[in-house]
């Protein structure tokens, strides 16, 4: 003989669940960008000393290829940003600012100096506990 029965889901409450996570996800996800954001900032001037060059009436100092680079002008670091095009996506951008990639990447005549990807690696080791928060384990 089959078992029979029958199983009546309130699909409000589902509804309702799907809601809330989504919301608290979508919160997650936006203080992990903040954090990558704020990771790339402090970055910023903590690399061993390069090349010295003389900019006007001031001496900057670049970062040894390979670190993140030293603060100069600040500009790249006040524009690292975190923009949402759509619910549960974030980009953090690095706005206008024209040398971002040749920096993060090296060009022509300059090495690589990388901010965004040691950020990238740093937060992917934080990720899981910042969304385990989601959705504990309890529910």
């Amino acid at each position: 003989m089959r078992p029979t029965g029958s199983v009546t889901l309130d699909r409000r409450a589902l509804e309702q669940i799907i809601a809330h996570a989504a919301d608290r996800a979508d919160a997650a996800l936006d203080q992990a960008a903040r954090t990558g954001v704020a990771l790339a900032r402090a970055s910023f001037g903590t690399s061993p000393a390069g090349r010295s060059y003389r900019r006007h009436r001031s001496v900057y100092v670049a970062s040894e290829p390979g670190y993140p680079p030293n603060v100069d002008t600040g500009c790249l670091r006040r524009a690292l940003t975190v923009e949402r095009p759509a619910p549960l996506r974030r980009t953090i951008t690095t706005g206008d600012v024209d040398y971002a990639a040749a920096l993060e990447f090296g060009g022509r005549h300059v090495a690589a100096r990388p901010f965004l990807r040691p950020m990238l690696a740093t937060l992917a080791g934080l990720l899981p506990g910042q969304f385990a928060a989601v959705v504990p384990p309890d529910e």
